[in-house]
């Protein structure tokens, strides 16, 4: 009896030393450095304690934790340019280029890994690897979220409903804006309805895929037409000329303020009447009236309309240079976020019950999780994944709002030139002057300072004296090849 007793004992301290004390020798988890994006390069202030929690979690059920890094488009260039080292990189069209740095050979080929190692995290991505791979070869790991350009007006609703009765449409035309602007310009004849910095109404080039810079391109009005995959110059978007033209008029109205082609303050923060922004249909971040001042209602004017460019607002890509242990460990992790909804929500949203709460199968941010830890999604992970964000209780999203924009592409224009990039190695001196001749003029254009057609007028024979055509005939060249090789 005494001797089963103390077996019992014996075997109850085993257990406990084994878990308190882990034997020499035990498994440390991989430990990996991870660049991603802000616009500042700043972290926000809670970015190591949410990292730890979401350690623990990752440790816990993969042996693999993260050093998360945040760092501007300059410091990744500048980084990744002077060789420091990283496993993970955040990577996209319009920041740290994919397509270029994945041609300079910068990033892991995944082709023949990724659904071997990852298969759960190669079912989630598909069908859309394309938007990762170049040349037939897969070397960024696409962080899915919204696919397809669309850009709305997001509307004072209290103001335009509300106040003034009116019932504002799911959509509308750019130049149909008018008469609202009009309208509040008279009740409040001392503000300007739509206040822009030098940048313009954002999303405002979504009517166009950028094939060389911002000034050769395939406007999305043609797919599926004969012009479908012919490069043209910007001007030759009618549809982007008439919204230009649209804002030289607000602009001369006075609708746009006076300073806007030269300004990058934007005094009135998140309380215009009147903004652009690209967003999805049924998104609500835009939507808390106690942080924004009003009730919003989103009015799409563009979209959706879905390219190359379109699809590849993040990825991440692994280090060539990293070792196949740390290659695979990135695959895990990134299969991770993809397969687990809450510690996917640490990194997206903080620490539940100070950054964010569950409510009715969404997420509501909490002033201190919008003071200590404000990231957008695709900064640390697709955002298909995460639970979908509600502006208060009052204003819920829809839990399956992402299965719904997705059905939604369904009928989006789809470019023709099927992921085509780009050979940025070739033609880079007169890409260079282009670039600047057009970068220009580029915001008093964008922002209705300037009458567009005068503009155009100029920098066109400006742009061809120094080899527009040639630049033109070289994107086209590489177009064809590319679509015959595809065929």
């Amino acid at each position: 009896m005494k001797s089963g007793f103390f077996v019992v004992i014996a075997t109850v301290f085993v257990m406990l030393s084994v878990l308190l004390c882990p034997a020499a020798g035990a498994e440390e988890p991989i430990r990996l450095i991870w660049w991603s994006y802000s616009s500042s390069g700043d972290a926000p202030a809670a970015l190591n304690e949410v990292l730890e929690r979401a350690n623990a979690i990752s440790a816990e059920k993969i042996g693999v934790v993260v050093d998360l890094q945040m760092k501007s488009d300059s410091q990744l260039e500048l980084d990744l340019n002077t060789g420091d080292y990283y496993d993970m990189i955040f990577t996209c069209d319009w920041c740290n280029n994919f397509d270029v740095n994945a041609q300079r050979g910068y990033y892991y080929d995944l082709t023949d890994i990724v659904a071997r190692e990852a298969p759960d995290l190669y079912a989630a991505v598909d069908p859309w690897w394309d938007i990762g791979t170049l040349k037939g070869r897969i070397y960024g790991v696409p962080m899915l979220k919204d696919l397809g350009a669309e850009v709305f007006f997001r509307m004072n609703s209290d103001y335009f409903e509300g106040e003034k009765g009116l019932t504002l449409p799911e959509e509308i035309r750019f130049a149909d804006l008018e008469p609202l602007l009009q309208m509040y310009k008279e009740d409040h004849p001392d503000e300007y309805p739509l206040y822009m910095t030098s940048n313009g109404p954002l999303g405002m080039f979504q009517t166009h895929e950028r094939i060389v810079g911002s000034y050769l391109v395939i406007p999305y009005n043609r797919a599926g037409t004969p012009e479908g995959t012919k490069v043209v110059p910007v001007w030759e978007d009618e549809e982007y000329m008439e919204k230009l033209r649209c804002l030289h008029r607000w602009f001369q109205l006075g609708y746009i303020n006076p300073d806007a082609s030269t300004t990058t303050d934007m005094p009135y923060a998140l309380h215009n009447p009147i903004r652009t922004g690209t967003a999805w249909t049924g998104y609500k971040g835009w939507s808390n009236p106690e942080i924004v001042g009003f009730n919003v209602k989103l009015v799409r004017f563009i979209g959706p309309n879905m390219s190359r460019s379109t699809q590849q607002g993040s990825l991440i890509a692994i280090n060539r240079a990293a070792s196949e242990e740390k290659m695979k460990a990135c695959l895990k992790y990134m299969e991770l976020l993809y397969t687990d909804t809450q510690f996917r929500d640490v990194l997206a949203y903080g620490i539940e019950g100070r950054h964010f709460y569950y409510y009715e199968g969404t997420v509501i941010r909490t002033a201190l999780g919008s003071e200590e830890y404000t990231l957008d999604n695709f900064m640390t992970g697709p955002a298909v994944s995460a639970s979908v964000v509600s502006a208060d209780e009052n204003n819920l999203a829809d839990p399956d709002q992402w299965k719904k924009v997705y059905e939604g592409y369904a009928n989006a224009t789809l470019s023709d030139t099927q992921g085509f990039s780009f050979d940025t190695d070739v033609m880079e001196a007169e890409r260079s002057v282009l670039s600047a001749l057009w970068n220009n003029h580029l915001s008093e254009l964008v922002t209705g300072s300037a009458d567009p057609d005068e503009v155009i007028a100029a920098v066109r024979q400006d742009m061809e004296n120094a080899g527009l055509q040639r630049v033109q005939e070289e994107a086209q060249r590489q177009l064809d090849e590319y679509l015959k090789a595809r065929q």
